[in-house]
């Protein structure tokens, strides 16, 4: 449970912030650094669900083989941890397409536009 906990406080701040400089980064076009933040979000996503399909997995494993014996408090736990982490899955995704939509809104720079009209 203090995993969960830890995690919950720590991700929580980091993906509202996120957003903010999201939007910073917006008004001052940088086109760039959207992208860098779109890619380690993206990346973020994909750690969560390893992390809650894996824990998943081992709940799994822990109800359903014979003879072991797990604690009904540990697979709870496991359990907890691995909805939280498909919860943040599903919020850093959710931050990812903000972004993408903030990067399909950026405006073409008029010398951009005519260099790709040539």
């Amino acid at each position: 449970m203090t995993v969960t906990i830890t995690l919950t406080v720590a991700i929580l701040p980091r993906i509202y912030l996120a957003s903010i400089r999201a939007e910073e980064l917006f008004l001052e076009q940088e086109i760039g650094l959207l992208r860098e933040l779109l890619a380690e979000h993206n990346a973020w996503v994909v750690r969560h669900l390893g992390c809650g399909l894996g824990a998943l997995a081992l709940v799994w494993i822990a109800k359903t083989s014979p003879g072991m014996e797990v604690p009904g408090l540990l697979a709870e736990a496991m359990a907890i941890y691995a909805a939280s982490s498909l919860f943040f899955a599903g919020l850093e995704s959710l931050l990812a397409q903000k972004i993408t939509r903030i990067l399909a809104a950026v405006p073409v720079k008029a010398g951009a536009r005519e260099r790709d009209q040539r």
